[in-house]
Order: C-alpha cells, then sequence, then structure tokens
C-alpha cells in the first residue's frame, strides 16, 4: 500500500479562512467605540481585558476609515489607511492588535494568505486578544499556514491551540500532515493512533483515508499495531485488498496445519482475493489432500476460467489436476445417496456434517441461497446429533454455510457461540476472521 496521505480538510480550512475576515473585523470596530463607551466585563474575561481599552483621536481617525474603506471594498485605501493608523508613534499594545487585526481582514480580502498570517501572529503577540477570539484566531493562522505549506508554523501553533484548549478535530489532522510532510512519522502515527483510539472509545466510525495513512506509516515503521488497524479496516471498510492483506498477514505462518490454512483460504476466495492472489491451484490442490474433491473441482474451473490455469508451462500439470479432482468429484457424487444413508443411522453427527459441508463447499462460488440448503440443513443435523470428532471445525462450517444461504444473523450467532470455545483449538484465527468478516457490512468494490 502505498504512502499517500489522504486527508481531505478544504472544508474546515475554507471556515477558518472566512473565521479570519469575521474576526479581525469584529475587533477592528471597537476602535471607534472604546473612544466613548466602556462595556460590562465578559464572564471570565482577564483583569487585563475587562474593560475596553481607548485610543488615541490620531490613531482612531486612520483605523475608523480602514474600516470603513473595507466596508465598501475599497481595499487599497483601507490597507493605506491601516499604514497611517500603524505610523502613529509610540502605539499601545492594544492599538497594535487594532492594527494588525484590520490588516489580516484585508489582506484576507485581497488573498494575500501570507500578509494574513503575519498579521494575526503580530496581533496574537500583543497579548490584546480577547479571549474568546484567540482560539479561533489560532484555529485560522493554522489553517492558512498549512494551505501556504508552512509546516513549522503549523506545528508551532497547534501546540499553542491545544494549549488554549481548542477542539477542532480538522486542526488535529492538520497537524498530523505537517509532521508527515516535516518527517516526523514516529509523531505522526502516535498522534493518529490516538486519535483513532478515542473515535474507537466514542462509537464513532474513522475515516477510511485515516485508517489508510496509518497503515502506511506502521507498515514503514513495522509498527506492532498494524493488523488491528488492518482489522479496523477489513471491518468498517470492507473491500477485497483489505481482506486479502488482513487474512495473508494471519496466514504467514509455515507452520500453520492444513486445516486451519484452509479455512483462511475459504474466505479469501470469498472475498475475491483467491483470484487476485493467483492462489487457485494452492487451494485446490490443499481441497483435495483434505477429502473435497467437489470444492477442489470448483476452485479449479474458477482458476480456468480466469486464465490462471491452463496456460503457459504449467498448462499439462493443471489439466492433470482438473482431471483428476473431476474424477474424484464425480466419484463422491455417484456415493452421495449411500453416504448419507449410513451417515443417518451412525451413531454420531460427523457422517452428516461432513456430508453437508462437502455439499456446500463444492457449489460454485456466489451460488444461489437455495443451493446451500440441503447440505445447511444435513449439517444443522449432525450438529444436534452430537458426537463430534471436530466440533470446533463443525461450527466454523455451519456459520460458513448460514452466510453462503444469506443467513446472516444465525451465522453471527453460531459464531459468538463458538468464539470462547475456539480460543485454545487450532482454528482459533480463523474462527476470528470468519467472526470479523460476519460482522463487517457488504463488500464494496477495490479501491482504484
Amino acid at each position: 500500500m502505498n504512502h499517500v496521505f489522504l486527508l481531505r480538510l478544504r472544508a474546515a480550512r475554507g471556515r477558518a479562512a472566512a473565521l479570519t475576515c469575521a474576526l479581525a473585523l469584529g475587533s477592528a470596530s471597537m476602535a471607534s467605540v472604546a473612544q466613548t463607551a466602556t462595556p460590562a466585563p465578559a464572564p471570565g474575561a482577564s483583569p487585563a481585558l475587562q474593560v475596553v481599552q481607548t485610543v488615541r483621536a490620531e490613531f482612531a481617525t486612520p483605523i475608523n476609515a480602514a474600516q470603513t474603506l473595507l466596508g465598501q471594498g475599497q481595499l487599497d485605501e483601507a490597507m493605506r489607511n491601516v499604514a497611517l493608523a500603524a505610523a502613529v508613534p509610540n502605539l499601545t499594545p492594544y492599538e497594535t492588535m487594532l492594527v494588525e487585526r484590520t490588516r489580516a481582514a484585508i489582506a484576507q480580502r485581497q488573498g494575500n494568505n501570507a500578509l494574513v498570517v503575519q498579521a494575526l501572529e503580530a496581533a496574537l503577540a500583543t497579548g490584546q486578544i480577547p479571549q474568546a477570539d484567540e482560539v479561533g484566531l489560532v484555529e485560522a493562522v493554522v489553517s492558512i499556514a498549512s494551505r501556504l505549506n508552512d509546516h513549522p508554523r503549523v506545528l508551532r501553533w497547534t501546540e499553542r491551540y491545544a494549549a488554549l484548549g481548542g477542539t477542532q478535530d480538522a486542526v488535529r489532522m492538520v497537524r498530523i500532515q505537517s509532521q508527515l510532510a516535516s518527517g516526523d512519522d514516529k509523531g505522526a502515527m502516535a498522534a493518529l493512533a490516538a486519535r483513532l483510539d478515542a473515535a474507537d472509545k466514542a462509537g464513532q466510525t474513522p475515516p477510511e483515508s485515516h485508517l489508510r495513512t496509518l497503515l502506511s506509516l506502521q507498515q514503514k515503521l513495522k509498527d506492532g499495531g498494524l493488523q488491528r488497524t488492518l482489522e479496523r479496516l477489513a471491518v468498517a471498510y470492507p473491500r477485497p485488498e483489505y481482506w486479502m492483506d488482513l487474512v495473508v498477514t494471519a496466514a504467514r505462518d509455515p507452520a500453520i496445519p492444513d486445516r486451519t490454512l484452509i479455512e483462511m483460504y475459504r474466505l479469501l476466495r470469498v472475498v475475491g482475493g483467491v483470484k487476485q492472489l493467483e492462489l487457485g491451484e494452492e487451494l485446490a490442490q490443499l481441497a483435495a489432500r483434505l477429502g473435497q474433491p467437489a470444492e477442489a473441482l470448483s476452485v479449479v474451473e474458477d482458476a480456468f476460467a480466469a486464465g490462471q490455469m491452463g496456460k503457459g508451462g504449467q498448462a499439462a500439470a493443471h489439466q492433470t489436476l482438473r482431471d483428476q479432482v473431476r474424477k474424484q468429484a464425480a466419484a463422491e457424487a455417484a456415493d452421495r445417496a449411500a453416504a448419507e444413508a449410513s451417515a443417518r443411522t451412525a451413531p454420531n453427527g460427523n457422517g452428516l456434517v461432513d456430508l453437508g459441508w462437502a455439499m456446500v463447499a463444492g457449489l460454485p462460488q456466489g451460488a444461489a441461497p437455495a443451493q446451500v440448503e440441503p447440505g445447511l440443513a444435513l449439517m444443522e443435523q449432525g450438529l444436534a446429533k452430537g458426537g463430534l470428532r471436530r466440533p470446533v471445525e463443525a461450527r466454523l462450517h455451519l456459520a460458513m454455510a448460514q452466510l453462503a444461504a444469506g443467513r446472516k444473523d444465525a451465522a453471527r450467532q453460531t459464531l459468538k457461540a463458538l468464539e470462547a470455545d475456539a480460543k485454545t483449538d487450532p482454528l482459533a484465527v480463523p474462527v476470528q476472521l470468519w467472526t470479523m468478516f460476519a460482522q463487517a457490512p457488504a463488500m464494496l468494490p477495490t479501491r482504484q
């Protein structure tokens, strides 16, 4: 998976840019009011800001003119008056704040983002920004700095934002973006992981792009949380490639027994991964070796149809395998009636479960639910009879058959009841994977 940062923050940035203008205008208009009125202190205001400060007449004249001209859209003339106000000797910090916020408002209207950021930083440095405005102005600085790709500035001001108690998630994501751009992969990974953990605890589904970014970082840094991120992606955004990565990662152990491995291959087949990973021949051989010739034949025919088998230097070997499993599947089908009769009189349910599963596993991929029902019915009868030699496997196959028959709720219940019993079984991992698959919504298309 390519290391591509996919966060989309245009809407948040647009809101912050508009906020820049609104806040700058609001405070600039205080210049004329401050000469004649002293409003009541705002709740929670610091002592230094409880009384609106007055400004000198020689300062108020040009700053008020700038405000009026800005409202009329005469931006160049407004900026000239800001310069006149700034040139008044011995500006107080409060007057400096008014100059810079007015300058920022005009620059925003002119599309001069670099000047907007410079002016807002100067205004914030005066210590005269009302507390009610400070978080919003810092948010605006962060947003515009991000658009300018000024990552050091983003990192500096997002720290200030956090210290002020800012809560906008978009600001956190802009910081992560700048951490990535600055080469701080570990910091970005830790911040993104913490954000996604918080979303999980809140019962929220994180954006797919954020999960993909975290996965890419974990792959790059060989982080142990990769498996968990794959699980999140596969369940929340069930695409074939996520399930393929998840299953392949879980199946890397070369010591996995055949009976465990085939359950993972079967999941890969359901999500379309066997064809994409060209594992058809391997799955067919595994199924044949475990006594499932009908399933092996179904897989072989799929592989031939997809062009994975029957071509090139292995064409003859593929045809030999095809002929072999055709013969075995035909023999099994011919013996099915006798096998069922014997299974019904047996003292345990093994025969019924095995026969029912063979009927289900041998169906073409995507078979209609009605085709699954006869095999599923035999499996249910076998499980009710009991005495099973591999009970975890039998119940897992029952859940897989229920899924194939369109009985998703029943499959979920079967798997939920199975999880505790499967924890010490060789099939623990396949049970976990199939449980997640049963909980996931309908498969989404592969990303382009």
